[in-house]
């Protein structure tokens, strides 16, 4: 198990794209207008602005935002001094405070005041007009959750990148001593801090998939569909790092295979040596992943149905063949 930084594909150019939108100078009645009016803001200025026409709030906490395991969000917020009629939102987001721009699909929502879908899309930013009012912001990352509600004025364009707040968990199912086999691996994540504690926040499927998470304390459960093994581990993932977590299982590969007729319609049955079923499976060929011990495969094709019994132990590979 180790850690990496994870960039997903990002940039640290936000703030100096915000800043290079400045055309007009604000005046000091224009800022106390802003932070009397934009319900998402702290009392206090993290950051002045460093152009004229842009007014930029750095590291302000999150009053209204949850994620789906213990988190501590925040967002950046700058605003451009547009003409009315050309007022709009600019949404971003970084997995951490000092992170570049996420570059990777984002589910972004943006809905009214009066709860009216406005927007739902996946990019990494999400640009809307829209006329002065409050906006409800709601982001999906993998298994990052975020909720905000902004207020627009009039006359402004409001850009704000939200910090996530997030890492990544890599996950490699494996069998120990044979290696990522073709069975179908089934990986449960589960928060162990956080307000979802004790549920079961992503999945995956892929060996090797990176699954983005709050930072926090998650149990990691790997089985596969087709097999009876089980094994965890637990890992904890902090902001802007990936957590490669390589689980070995204790088991042995069983091959089963059907050489009769290429076009037969195959159902598999394991079972364990007291006859209680284990696991099916449909093709001329299935792979399974099995605790040691003795099985029963049999093949049902039609009418007929075929058996064999057999055994295996850890790290060894069964090559089962039925056929007429």
């Amino acid at each position: 198990m180790g850690t990496a930084n994870l960039h997903d594909f990002s940039t640290r150019a936000g703030h100096d794209r915000h800043h290079s939108r400045a055309t007009t100078a604000a005046t000091v009645v224009a800022v106390l207008v802003f932070i009397a009016a934009v319900t998402i803001l702290a009392p206090s200025i993290a950051r002045s602005a460093q152009s004229p026409a842009v007014l930029e709030l750095s590291a302000i906490p999150e009053t209204t935002g949850s994620l789906g395991a213990e988190a501590n969000p925040g967002h950046d917020v700058a605003i451009e001094v547009v003409p009315p009629g050309r007022e709009g939102l600019e949404l971003t987001a970084r997995l951490t405070d000092d992170g570049g721009l996420i570059e990777r699909p984002i589910h972004w929502t943006i809905t009214s005041g009066a709860g009216e879908m406005l927007y739902s899309g996946e990019a990494p930013q999400a640009a809307i007009s829209v006329p002065p009012g409050d906006y409800g912001v709601s982001i999906r990352y993998d298994a990052v959750r975020l909720s905000s509600t902004v207020t627009l004025l009039q006359s402004n364009r409001l850009m704000v990148s939200y910090v996530l707040n997030a890492g990544g968990i890599r996950i490699l199912p494996r069998v120990k001593d044979i290696g990522v086999p073709t069975a179908i691996p089934r990986s449960q994540i589960i928060a162990l801090s956080g307000p979802q504690r004790g549920q079961t926040i992503a999945t995956s499927a892929l060996p090797g998939e990176v699954i983005r998470v709050p930072a926090g304390n998650y149990r990691i459960e790997s089985r596969f569909e087709t097999g009876n093994v089980m094994a965890a581990a637990e890992v904890a993932v902090k902001a802007g790092r990936m957590s490669a977590v390589e689980i070995d299982h204790k088991a042995g590969l069983a091959r089963l295979a059907f050489v009769g007729a290429p076009d037969a319609p195959v159902h598999w049955l394991i079972s364990d040596a007291s006859g209680t079923a284990i696991t099916r499976a449909d093709g001329l060929s299935a792979d399974l992943v099995l605790k040691p011990g003795s099985y029963n495969a049999s093949a049902s094709i039609g009418a007929e149905t075929l058996t064999a019994t057999f055994t295996i132990a850890a790290g060894e590979t069964r090559d089962i063949i039925l056929g007429n």
